[in-house]
C-alpha cells in the first residue's frame, strides 16, 4: 500500500452541486482507482467557485471519508504554507495532481516527493482559445508560468490524447528535460477520459410529456459553452433543421463558465432570441448534477461542436464520456482524437467543423432514423465499458503508484541551465579579453592620435598656403601688363589659325 496525496478540483461526482465540472470528473477518474487498489489517499481539492456559489462554505473543510478529503477555496488552496502543512501532516510516499493549477501547486512544494502531473488539456492551446474569445493576450504568460513550473518539476506526466503527448514532449525539450539523464526514459502517458464502472441510474422522467412531446426529437447539449464551442454553426444548423422538421428540439443543460468564458453562451442566447424557432430551444442553464444527468436518458442525441483549433486537436471531451456512460448517441465534430477513435469504432456520428449545412442534414436524417440512432448509442456504451473505464484508462498511473519513482534527471542541473551559465562565463571571458586588448593598445592609440593631430596641422598649413597663392595669381591676372599680354595672344591666334 502506498500513501498518495492527490491535488485536484471539486465538485466530485457524488457531491450534490448545481454544476458538473470536467475538472472534478477528471480528479475522481484518477482518485477512485487508487482507492479501489487499496492505497491510503489524501485528496486535496480546489473548489470550482461556480459549483458552490449558493453555499456558504468555510475556506477549508476537512472530511474523514473512506479517505481523507480536503475542500479548499481559492485563497486557501493557493497558500503554499497551508498545502505544505497538509502534505507534512499526511507524509505521503508520492504526489499526484491533475488540472493546471493543482499541478502548479504541487510543483511549488519544497519537499521533493515523486510527482505525477496529469496535464488535463494543453494549457497554452487553451490560453490561445481564451485570448481569441477575450480579444486579449494578457493571460498567456500566466498559463505558461504555471505550465513551465510543472514541466520542470514533474517526474511523470499524463495527458488526454496522443497529440497532447507529443506537445508535452516538446515542452519537456524546450525546458531542457530531454537530456543525457532521461534518454530512453518514458516521461509521458496518455490517460483518456473515462466512464465509471457502475451504470448510470435513471432517477425520474424529467422531459418527455412535460417540456417536450413524447415524439419530439431532442438534441442535448450538456456542460459549459467554452472557448472552443462553435455556436454560430450550431445555431444555423439547428434553425434550418427545425424549420424542416418542427419536432426537432434543442435542450441545453449548462451555461457560461465564469472566469474562463463569459461570452460564448450569451452570444448563443442572442442568436436564439432573434430566431423564428426560438420556442424549440429549451435553455435550462446550470442544473444540479443528478437532474442534468436525468436528461441524458431521455434525449435522442448529445451534440458536441468544436472549432478546428489547437485546443480541440490536442484535447478531449469529458461530456462525450458522460453521454457514452448513459448510452446516449453522439453527434460531434471530427476534430479531437477521442471522437476520431469513436468514429472508427462506428459508435459516433460525426460532421466536419464549420459545416452548418452538413450538420443540418445530419440532424434531419437522425430524426427520421431514430432506431438506428438508438442502437448506436447502445454500441457506444458497450465500447466505453470495455475500453474506457476508470480502471482501464489509469493503468499507467496505478502501476507507478505501486512503486513511485523520481525522474532520472532529478537532482541534476538541467542542461540548458549549464549551457546558459557556460555561455555567460564565455561572454565574460570575451569581455575581459577585450578590456585587456584596449588597455594594451592604449599607448599606441595615444601615439597615433598625436601623429594624426600633427598631420592635421600640416594639412591645414598647406591649405592656407594654397589659398595665398591663388589670391596672388588672381591679383596678377588683373594687372595692366598681363591684360595687354593676353590681348596680344588672342590677336596672334586669329592671324595664325
Amino acid at each position: 500500500m502506498t500513501k498518495v496525496l492527490i491535488l485536484g478540483n471539486n465538485p466530485l461526482p457524488f457531491e450534490k452541486t448545481n454544476y458538473l465540472s470536467a475538472l472534478g470528473l477528471r480528479t475522481w477518474q484518477l482518485t477512485k482507482p487508487l482507492l479501489d487498489d487499496g492505497h491510503e489517499v489524501c485528496l486535496v481539492c480546489l473548489r470550482v467557485p461556480q459549483a458552490f456559489a449558493v453555499q456558504e462554505l468555510e475556506p477549508l473543510i476537512k472530511k474523514e471519508r473512506p479517505f481523507l478529503y480536503y475542500s479548499l477555496d481559492f485563497t486557501t488552496f493557493t497558500d503554499p504554507q497551508i498545502i505544505h502543512h497538509i502534505v507534512e501532516e499526511f507524509d505521503p510516499d508520492c504526489l499526484v495532481a491533475t488540472n493546471l493549477l493543482p499541478c502548479y501547486q504541487a510543483a511549488r512544494l519544497k519537499d521533493k516527493k515523486p510527482f505525477w502531473a496529469d496535464l488535463h488539456g494543453h494549457a497554452m492551446a487553451e490560453a490561445q482559445a481564451k485570448a481569441a474569445v477575450d480579444k486579449d493576450d494578457q493571460f498567456l504568460y500566466n498559463y505558461w508560468n504555471q505550465e513551465r513550473h510543472v514541466i520542470d518539476k514533474g517526474d511523470v506526466f499524463s495527458c488526454v490524447s496522443t497529440p497532447q503527448l507529443y506537445a508535452v514532449i516538446g515542452e519537456l525539450g524546450a525546458r531542457g528535460r530531454l537530456n543525457q539523464y532521461t534518454n530512453g526514459y518514458n516521461f509521458v502517458h496518455v490517460i483518456f477520459e473515462a466512464i465509471p464502472e457502475t451504470p448510470l441510474a435513471y432517477n425520474r422522467a424529467a422531459l418527455r410529456g412535460t417540456e417536450v412531446a413524447r415524439d419530439d426529437f431532442v438534441v442535448l447539449w450538456s456542460g459549459g459553452y467554452n472557448t472552443w464551442a462553435d455556436v454560430d454553426t450550431l445555431f444555423r444548423a439547428l434553425e434550418g433543421a427545425m424549420k424542416t422538421n418542427p419536432k426537432i428540439k434543442f435542450l441545453s443543460t449548462g451555461g457560461e463558465i465564469k472566469g474562463q468564458d463569459e461570452v460564448t453562451y450569451f452570444h448563443f442566447l442572442d442568436l436564439i432570441r432573434n430566431s423564428s424557432c426560438s420556442a424549440n430551444f429549451i435553455m435550462k442553464g446550470w442544473l444540479p448534477i443528478e437532474e442534468a444527468r436525468s436528461y441524458y436518458l431521455e434525449a435522442d442525441v448529445g451534440i458536441n461542436i468544436d472549432q478546428d483549433i489547437y485546443e480541440v486537436k490536442l484535447g478531449s471531451k469529458m461530456r462525450v464520456m458522460e453521454w457514452l456512460w448513459a448510452g446516449l448517441p453522439i453527434l460531434s465534430t471530427r476534430v479531437c482524437e477521442s471522437i476520431q477513435i469513436l468514429e472508427r469504432e462506428g459508435v459516433c456520428f460525426t460532421f466536419r467543423p464549420g459545416d452548418a449545412a452538413g450538420l443540418q442534414d445530419q440532424i434531419i436524417w437522425m430524426a427520421n432514423h431514430r432506431e438506428k440512432v438508438r442502437q448506436q448509442g447502445e454500441s457506444g456504451r458497450e465500447f466505453a465499458c470495455h475500453n474506457l473505464s476508470y480502471a482501464r484508462t489509469t493503468e499507467p498511473l496505478r502501476a507507478w503508484v505501486n512503486n513511485p519513482y523520481l525522474a532520472p534527471d532529478q537532482g541534476q542541473r538541467i542542461g540548458f541551465e549549464k549551457e546558459r551559465d557556460s555561455h555567460i562565463s564565455h561572454l565574460e571571458d570575451v569581455l575581459r579579453d577585450k578590456d585587456r586588448l584596449i588597455h594594451n593598445k592604449d599607448p599606441e592609440i595615444k601615439q597615433m592620435k598625436s601623429v594624426i593631430e600633427l598631420r592635421d596641422k600640416e594639412l591645414e598649413e598647406t591649405r592656407s598656403r594654397i589659398r595665398e597663392l591663388e589670391a596672388t595669381l588672381d591679383r596678377y591676372h588683373r594687372t595692366l601688363p598681363y591684360r595687354i599680354y593676353a590681348l596680344l595672344r588672342r590677336v596672334r591666334a586669329r592671324r595664325n589659325p
